[in-house]
């Protein structure tokens, strides 16, 4: 080695002693979690929730992740910096712990919490119009009332057999076709977890004021049991049990017929008083009448009766 290469060497070494005594004398500085997020922070059971750490170091060191959790498993991907992180089988909160090294001892450590929960439907307590009937190409005003046990935000979706929809969210106007008749307004409310309820709703358009319905009564009191029970959606009814159905109008002056349908169980008789059997399955029953007069105009109502095991559904003394 000659004399001109001997310094340059010498230069270098005294130039990384130098780095490294100041970096001595200066101390470590830890690492910084500037944040920590889970996406979604609130999952069902087995779902996924994906764990991203954003963290700094002040003296330029390669950061190393570690990852913990209270419950559940986790997946790493990328610069570990992010994790996949999956529920377990049981609700409740869980801690997701991760601990950011630099390598020369400093450490730091945040950690977020996930909501584990099962998820209940959303339940349309009212599904309403501002009326019954319209005239042809005219408009009605409907509006749907839903709540969220869990609390979860909600979205509609609404469709018409016919007319079409303005507007929404849990209010919308149906503007009424130029064909009289029977239209039905459906919607849909979801939750973001796949939760759902659906309500329809019949409107008439007419001419001419149509009959007009009161209201669809029902009775268990003819068949010897006491399985029934109002709540806000319509009623609870047993498994297999009987009920007698009426459609009160207010007018009864005039001829009309009835047209009696039903999405579950069975239906018996005619005119304004029907019999309606339950299925043996738990499900949500639609029981629908369209009452129409003379000249054609056109009125219906249905009622939603809930079919549970006949235990849910008691309703005041029930004698053997």
């Amino acid at each position: 080695m000659n004399k001109k290469s001997g310094i340059i060497v010498g230069v270098v070494v005294a130039a990384v002693l130098l780095a490294i005594l100041f970096r001595t004398m200066m101390g470590n500085h830890p690492p910084v979690i500037a944040n920590l997020e889970a996406d979604p922070g609130r999952v069902l059971r087995g779902a996924t929730s994906q764990i991203v750490c954003n963290a700094t170091d002040r003296d330029g060191d390669e950061l190393i992740y570690g990852w913990s959790a209270s419950g559940g498993t986790m997946s790493m991907s990328g610069a570990g910096n992010t994790v996949t992180w999956t529920a377990p089988r049981a609700d409740g909160s869980y801690n997701i712990t991760a601990i950011v090294t630099d390598g020369r001892g400093g450490v730091a450590t945040k950690y977020v919490i996930v909501e584990v929960r099962s998820n209940k439907a959303p339940v349309i307590s009212s599904l309403t119009a501002d009326k019954d009937w319209t005239l042809p190409s005219g408009s009605i005003q409907i509006t749907c009332n839903a709540s969220d046990p869990n609390g979860d935000e909600l979205s509609y979706e609404w469709s018409a057999s016919g007319g079409s929809i303005t507007g929404a969210g849990s209010e919308i106007a149906w503007n009424a076709p130029a064909e009289t008749g029977i239209y039905y307004i459906t919607v849909v409310v979801t939750d973001a977890y796949g939760g759902s309820d659906t309500r329809t709703l019949p409107l008439s358009v007419a001419t001419e004021q149509p009959p007009i319905i009161e209201q669809l009564s029902i009775s268990k009191e003819r068949y010897g049991h006491c399985y029934l029970k109002p709540y806000s959606e319509g009623y609870y009814v047993g498994k297999e049990q009987m009920y007698d159905i009426e459609c009160i109008i207010a007018d009864t002056s005039g001829e009309v017929s009835y047209d009696w349908t039903c999405d579950g169980g069975e239906i018996s008789g005619e005119g304004s008083l029907i019999t309606w059997i339950a299925p043996n399955t738990s499900t949500k029953v639609t029981v629908m009448v369209i009452v129409s007069d003379i000249a054609g105009n056109m009125a219906s109502k249905n009622l939603v009766l809930n079919v549970v095991p006949c235990s849910t559904c008691t309703f005041g003394y029930c004698g053997g």
